[in-house]
C-alpha cells in the first residue's frame, strides 16, 4: 500500500465510517423540517390570497352591476380589500381565537413570520399600483407587479428569517439521490477498513483463517445496512417532497392574486389616489 492510502485509511476510512449513518439521519430530519415548512409558507400565502379573492368578489357582487355603486378607485379599493383581509385574517382571529388549535396556528405564524410577510406583501402591492395608468395597462404588468410582489418579500424568501428558500428548495430535491450515494459510500468504507484484514490469514492456522474470514464477512454484512438504509431514507424523502410540493401551491397563488387584481382593475373606474364613492361594502355598511 502506498503512503498516501496506507494514510487515508489510517486517518479517515474508520472515522468517516463512524459517521456516516448519523449525517444521513441528520439530513433526512432537516431535510423532512425544511420542506414541510417551505409548504407552508407557500399554503399561508395561498391561503391569505383566497381570503382576499373571496372579500373582492364579494364587494364586486354587492353593486349588481349598478354604476353609482363601482369602485372607484382602483389603488384604493384594492388597499381596502388587502387591509381588511389581513385585519380578518390575523387581528380579528387573535382576538377571537379560543381553540387550541387557532392558538397553535397564531403562534405559528408569529413564530415563522407569516403576520409580517403578509403585511410586506400588501404595502408592496400597494406601493406599486399607485403608478398604473387606466388607459395603458396590460394584463402581463399586473402579472409582473404580482410575482415581484411575491419574489421580492425577504419574509418568505428566508425561512424564519435564515435560509434561503430557493436554496433549500434545490437541496431537498438532490437529498434522495445524495442518500442513496452516501448508503454506497458508507458500504465501500467498512469494506476498505476491512480488506486489510485479509492479509493477516496464515493459512497454515486454518481456524485463525476461518476466524478472520467471518469477521469481514460480518462487517461486509454490516456495511450492507447502510446502503439498505440510504434507500429507505431516499424513498422516504421522495415521499415526502411529493406529498409537501410547494411549487404547484405557490404558482396557483401568483395566478388567483394577478386575476383578481386584473378583475378589480376592469371593475374600477380610475386609479386616483381619493376615489369619489366608497367601495361598495364600505357603502352597505354606512347604510
Amino acid at each position: 500500500m502506498d503512503p498516501i492510502t496506507h494514510f487515508i485509511v489510517d486517518h479517515f476510512v474508520g472515522s468517516m465510517a463512524k459517521i456516516v449513518m448519523p449525517i444521513m439521519f441528520g439530513a433526512f430530519f432537516f431535510g423532512v423540517i425544511v420542506r414541510v415548512l417551505m409548504y407552508y409558507y407557500a399554503r399561508a400565502q395561498n391561503n391569505f390570497t383566497l381570503e382576499f379573492e373571496k372579500r373582492v368578489r364579494a364587494n364586486l357582487e354587492l353593486t349588481g352591476g349598478d354604476e353609482m355603486m363601482r369602485p372607484q378607485s382602483f389603488q384604493v379599493f384594492v388597499g381596502d380589500m388587502l387591509e381588511l383581509t389581513f385585519f380578518e385574517c390575523f387581528e380579528l382571529k387573535h382576538k377571537k381565537e379560543g381553540r387550541r388549535a387557532d392558538q397553535a396556528s397564531s403562534l405559528a405564524d408569529r413564530l415563522f413570520l407569516i403576520r409580517e410577510g403578509m403585511k410586506r406583501s400588501i404595502a408592496d402591492t400597494k406601493r406599486m399600483i399607485r403608478y398604473l395608468r387606466k388607459d395603458a395597462t396590460p394584463y402581463s404588468r399586473l402579472m409582473e407587479i404580482t410575482k415581484s410582489v411575491f419574489d421580492s418579500n425577504p419574509y418568505f424568501n428566508r425561512m424564519v428569517g435564515m435560509l434561503p428558500v430557493s436554496l433549500m428548495h434545490e437541496l431537498t430535491n438532490i437529498l434522495p439521490g445524495l442518500f442513496i450515494v452516501g448508503g454506497i459510500f458508507g458500504t465501500f468504507l467498512n469494506i476498505s477498513k476491512g480488506l486489510p484484514e485479509l492479509g493477516n490469514i496464515d493459512l497454515t492456522h486454518p481456524e485463525e483463517a476461518k476466524q478472520i474470514m467471518d469477521l469481514f464477512l460480518i462487517s461486509v454484512s454490516q456495511s450492507m445496512v447502510k446502503s439498505i438504509v440510504g434507500i429507505f431514507l431516499s424513498v422516504v424523502m421522495s415521499l415526502v417532497n411529493t406529498f409537501f410540493a410547494p411549487d404547484q401551491i405557490y404558482y396557483s397563488a401568483i395566478n388567483r392574486f394577478a386575476g383578481i387584481l386584473d378583475t378589480s382593475w376592469n371593475e374600477t373606474i380610475s386609479n386616483d389616489p381619493a376615489p369619489s364613492v366608497e367601495p361598495a361594502a364600505a357603502v352597505q355598511e354606512a347604510a
